[in-house]
């Protein structure tokens, strides 16, 4: 299964009762982008939770082992989009109908989610993580293909 496969899933059995299942298929696809730009290559279907409710729907719930591989492979263990499991933007961008957003809509989810991945060293300080983990997560968060995801965002 793939990120564009979950999100129909949840569009047909999420939750309906307030939209949530557009919100969780939003979400999904940030999550999608924000694995894409931490080089997080390990995304397979167990990292992803739906639980169902007492009346059978499906909601997404946490995400988890969320952290980059650190392998440089340039592919998702999920379908993105158009070119499979090609891990870049573009490629989430191509299939962003099957998530419930319009093009530009998904392209300021995409915006948000460089913004907050920019940001990673900042948060890394302010909590505390050694300067030692932030040097090692920057040769492969920070390596220059992730460098020019980020910047395409712009």
């Amino acid at each position: 299964m793939g990120y564009p496969e979950l999100a129909q899933l949840l569009r047909r059995r999420g939750v309906a009762e307030g939209r949530i299942h557009l919100a969780h298929m939003r979400e999904l696809f940030r999550r999608m982008a924000f694995n894409i730009l931490i080089d997080n290559t390990d995304d397979h279907e167990k990292n992803h939770v739906l639980l169902m409710t007492a009346r059978g729907d499906h909601a997404l719930f946490s995400a988890f082992d969320v952290l980059p591989s650190g392998q440089a492979l340039g592919c998702q263990q999920m379908r993105v989009g158009a070119d499979e499991a090609d891990a870049t933007l573009s490629n989430a961008l191509s299939e962003h109908s099957q998530f419930g957003l319009r093009a530009a809509e998904a392209i300021e989810q995409v915006r948000r989610v460089c913004e907050v991945v920019s940001g990673w060293q900042a948060h890394f300080v302010s909590c505390d993580v050694s300067s030692t983990d932030i040097d090692s997560l920057a040769e492969q968060i920070d390596r220059p293909f992730m460098l020019d995801q980020r910047g395409a965002c712009r």
